[in-house]
Parts: C-alpha cells; structure tokens; sequence
C-alpha cells in the first residue's frame, strides 16, 4: 500500500495500525496484515514524511477547534490494541523520524494480556490441523483442511459478528475451540498477542511525540451494548488509565470502528467523560466540516 497516495493538500489522512513485527511469515494468523514487517512499517513512515506532514491527533483536535486548516499532506498515525510490539518496534522507529503518535489501548488487554475474541478463534484454528464447523447463526456444516478453508471461514465468521449485534463474540470463540477440541486460551506472549504493561503504557505516555488514549475495556462494540454494560466499559478503561498509568484521556477511538459501531449517543456518552476526538475505523479523510467523533481513518494492511 502506498501511503502517500492518500494524502491530500486540503485534507488530513489518518492512518490506523494495530502492530508492527520483526517478521511477519504467517500463514493463517496474521493473514488480514493486522501485524505489518518492521521493514515495511519503517519505509511507510519514511515516505510519508518524506511527502507529507506528520501531526498528532492534539494537534488535530487544535485546528479542528479553532476552525483553522490544517497545513497541506497532514497525516496522523495512530494504533489501536495496545500490542506490545507498539513498544518493542514501532515506537523506536516513531522516534527516530520524530513522527507523533497516538496509541488507542483496551484496558482489559493491558490489565491482564488478553486476547480479543477473534486473534482467540486465528489462534484455535492455525493450531488445528482439520475439522468442522457449525455456527448459532446458521446450522451449515463448515469444513476445513486447508489454510485457505480457514481463512475463508475466518473472514465469514468476522463478517457476522461485526454486523450482527446479537452474536456474542466472546461465546463464537468459546465453542469454535470445543469444537476443535482445543482448551480455551485467553491470553498468550507470541509476537502477535502479547499487549504492553502498565509501565510500557506510562513510558510511551510521557514521551514528548506520543499520546495515549481508550480504546473501551474488553474491546465491546460500544454501539451494540445496553446502557448499564456501555456505562462499564467507557468508565472501567477510563478509569484504569488515570489510576494505572497517570492519564486523563482526551482521545479515545472506537473498538472495530465500523459505521453500525458507533453512534450520536455513545459519542455524547464519550464526551461526558473529557472525550474530545474519537475516530472511527471507516475509511476515507477528513476536512473541518467532519465531527471530531467522526473522524475516518486508512486502515493500513
């Protein structure tokens, strides 16, 4: 993916990451490119600088404020998760091109190094070697023997959960190993799930180029979540960024980001808390006439 063809004069092109590895040689986990080669990431941010102007997202929230245009080819970097591989690999490269970044974390990720409900169901089916699959959603046989029969029911199965707010993800993980016959894993220290620790989350706060913000507690889809569970998420990641890691958050961004994963009210229920820009993972740039709670982003794979 060429980055710099996103940039506009007028525009700003945010672009969302969730990790950087050493090597990315995976065959079945990391096949969406969630997690870019330390390579690749590193001349990404070279000819982005090189061709535009890296701002932070302080910096956006500024002009958006006072009305003002950004300056012309503005980008913003930005990581959702809170991998440990942002630490590792790509903060040093951030530093060295002086490039700001903003590092979106779920709390509960960084609390006790858990998995989301999908790199869980990647984990489980890379680690099987056949089978068979049946989904709550529609009963058909799903079988598997190749990498490229599981990618494909990798792809169905995210597909449903991020459309259908009636699937609980984490329960679709749960019986994807029973039916593999596989213990359930929650947590794991591989390049591609291990999460920073609170001290890792602290250090990249306080230096000078990066900002740390929320990213909801257990990575819920806040848009789908009752009243009482939205109130949970929104105050428990916000609250263990104050008392574990010294941070008010201002900037938040919204766990899977997509158009049914948002709305007015959870955006308000955002600002109640000192919220003040959360960008969505939609795709497109933005100009001053774009919500702060709006924002859209480049997913970069």
């Amino acid at each position: 993916m060429n980055l710099s063809e996103r940039l506009s004069k007028d525009r700003l092109a945010i672009f969302l990451f969730h990790g950087v590895v050493d090597e990315s040689n995976y065959a079945v986990r990391n096949y969406t490119n969630k997690h870019i080669g330390r390579e690749v990431f590193c001349q990404m941010m070279r000819e982005l600088k090189e061709n535009g102007r890296a701002v932070s997202m302080d910096e956006v929230v500024g002009y958006w404020e006072a009305g003002e245009k950004l300056p012309g080819r503005s980008f913003a970097i930005t990581f959702d998760d809170g991998f440990e591989n942002n630490y590792l690999v790509a903060a040093p490269i951030l530093k060295d091109l002086e490039v700001p970044a903003t590092f979106y974390v779920a709390t509960d990720f960084i609390e006790n190094n858990s998995m989301s409900w999908i790199d869980r169901i990647e984990y489980c089916l890379d680690q099987t070697g056949k089978g068979c699959l049946t989904f709550i959603w529609d009963g058909s046989e799903h079988r598997f023997r190749t990498n490229e029969d599981k990618i494909l029911i990798l792809d169905r199965i995210r597909a449903r959960v991020k459309s259908d707010r009636s699937v609980d993800p984490d329960i679709v993980a749960s019986d994807v190993f029973a039916q593999c016959g596989m213990d359930e894993i929650e947590s794991n220290n591989g390049p591609l799930d291990s999460k920073m620790s609170w001290e890792q989350v602290r250090e990249l706060s306080g230096h000078g180029n990066f900002t740390v913000g929320g990213h909801s507690h257990t990575h819920k889809i806040l848009s789908y979540l009752e009243a009482e569970k939205l109130d949970f998420e929104v105050k428990t990641s916000i609250n263990l960024l104050k008392e574990k890691a010294g941070i008010e958050p201002r900037h938040y961004s919204y766990p899977e980001g997509l158009e049914q994963c948002f709305s007015d009210d959870v955006a308000a229920f955002l600002e109640g808390f000192g919220v003040r820009c959360c960008p969505t993972a939609v795709d497109g740039i933005n100009d001053l006439h774009d919500s702060l709670f709006k924002l859209k982003r480049i997913t970069v794979v």
